[in-house]
């Protein structure tokens, strides 16, 4: 039975619910999302209270996620709060408020549990072996350092966007000098030099104002990857642009203004002290961290394969015939091994993992439409966030899954030219074709062909398959064989 659920994020710059559903299948999908901007840091007074114009406005917010749940039909609701709460003398009193007046019981986490959640985000759902995380807040910075996987050190820092905003104004020199102390201080962080991984509100925002600045071409934030120089070069031109005018700067949400270059001088500190040229952002963060210890319920939390999780997740969302894809998948990585034996390519094992999840995703388009479904399918691998693979991988994925013919191929891959190279679209090619034939093999979604032999002649490879009943699939099959030959530059013919 389907079942919804809400985890609400109290943060100290805004509030958060979002909403998932829960299928019995195990997918879990992400069905709505409401942001609320209360700055709750803003609202700590002198005694170290949260103020009664932050409470009050509190207090609102969450009644009308309350109500709004109740409307939908959700009736769990995890609420977790971190460092404006956290921070506030009165919290405990606060917090009991807040369950009477709206039924939702809160965690308050603590910095540790803050920036582990952020590590379990990140380290479930970019393919890093060795990074740093950086989670800015309003009122805190959780930054982790894992290699292998496995969470090494984990520190959070009493100062987020919103607290070094309203202690140094715009000093922005003050901010990097004081920050720079801070992160000093945790000596395992510097000069680490391997990728910083930022999530949070400043990420996304710095994220979306550089696609839009370059004109990137594809419409995903995730496992975004910047330079070093980017990120400076971004913070100067803010810089430079009047406080009223930045709204007028494209993938700059209008509540971060003010704050959004103090995020990135945080970002610039962190760089320099681990001495890192990679900068990527998430946008996965708490939350999601959350999730997956709570509700997917992974030993420690943390996924033995990424991509094989999410391909698996997509398959079941799309409702696709999982026999008959992984059957074909099966074929179409037996066809790249017997071919690489064979000297007709030279292709990586990555290449071979792209083809095995291209497989896997051929026919998820046909859950939008049968006609033209092979467009579907290359819209939503490119749309719905696929974990584990980068932008280019994600590309690579979509067009083999997708391939149809040669001139659909360019129509998709031209829209993609500056993160592709000429050899990439050589590869899609030679696999999107192999891809064909793999599902023509399947076609009658039965298994029965259970290996391919290919034999190397003087001038040609002769592929003989086990199955004889084939004999009536023969002239599409040879079709396929065609398209092959020619995309491979070797001659192949079918041996029933």
């Amino acid at each position: 039975m389907d079942q919804q659920f809400g985890i609400i994020d109290l943060g100290s710059n805004s509030v958060r619910l979002v909403l998932y559903r829960e299928v019995e299948t195990g997918i879990i999908q992400e069905i709505d999302n409401v942001k609320s901007v209360l700055r709750l840091s803003a609202h700590i007074n002198e005694r170290g209270d949260i103020d009664s114009q932050g409470k009050n406005a509190l207090i609102e917010c969450l009644k009308r996620y309350s109500r709004f749940c109740k409307t939908r039909g959700v009736k769990k609701i995890y609420g977790i709060a971190t460092a404006a709460i956290r921070s506030a003398t009165n919290k405990e009193s606060l917090i009991q408020l807040i369950n009477e007046e709206t039924g939702i019981d809160f965690r308050v986490l603590n910095g540790e549990e803050e920036a582990y959640y952020g590590y379990l985000a990140v380290v479930n759902t970019l393919a890093y072996r060795e990074a740093i995380t950086v989670d800015i807040g309003g009122g805190s910075t959780e930054i982790t350092y894992f290699k292998e996987r496995s969470l090494v050190h984990s520190h959070s820092f009493s100062f987020g966007a919103v607290t070094l905003f309203q202690t140094f104004e715009e000093d922005l020199d003050q901010i990097k000098e004081f920050v720079g102390e801070q992160l000093k201080s945790q000596k395992w962080l510097i000069g680490l030099k391997c990728p910083v991984i930022v999530m949070g509100g400043t990420a996304r925002n710095l994220a979306r104002v550089h696609q839009r600045k370059i004109n990137y071409s594809f419409p995903s934030l995730h496992n975004y990857v910047m330079k070093s120089e980017d990120v400076e070069k971004t913070l100067q031109e803010i810089k430079q642009t009047p406080l009223q005018e930045r709204k007028g700067i494209s993938g700059l949400s209008k509540d971060r203004i003010d704050i959004f270059p103090v995020g990135l001088v945080v970002f610039l500190s962190v760089i320099d002290t681990v001495q890192s040229s990679l900068f990527i952002t998430s946008n996965k963060g708490i939350r999601d961290g959350f999730l997956f210890e709570k509700i997917f319920e992974q030993e420690n939390g943390i996924l033995s394969d990424i991509l094989a999780f999410s391909t698996s997740q997509f398959m079941k969302r799309y409702q696709v015939h999982i026999k008959h894809t992984e059957h074909v998948a099966k074929l179409a990585v037996m066809l790249f091994d017997r071919l690489k034996i064979s000297g007709c390519h030279s292709w990586s094992e990555d290449n071979r993992t792209i083809l095995k999840t291209a497989a896997l995703l051929h026919d998820i388009g046909r859950a939008i439409n049968v006609n033209d479904s092979t467009k579907h399918t290359f819209y939503l691998i490119e749309n719905v966030l696929l974990l584990g693979v980068t932008h280019r991988e994600r590309i690579l994925i979509g067009l083999i899954a997708s391939y149809k013919n040669n001139r659909q191929l360019n129509k998709f891959a031209s829209i993609h030219r500056a993160l592709i190279t000429k050899e990439d679209e050589l590869m899609v090619l030679q696999l999107g074709t192999l891809l064909l034939l793999a599902r023509q093999l399947d076609r009658n979604m039965d298994q029965q062909v259970e290996e391919i032999a290919i034999y190397p002649g003087k001038k040609k490879l002769v592929f003989k398959l086990k199955d004889g009943q084939l004999q009536w699939m023969k002239e599409p099959i040879e079709d396929c064989l065609k398209k092959m030959s020619k995309a491979f530059a070797h001659p192949l013919t079918l041996f029933l």
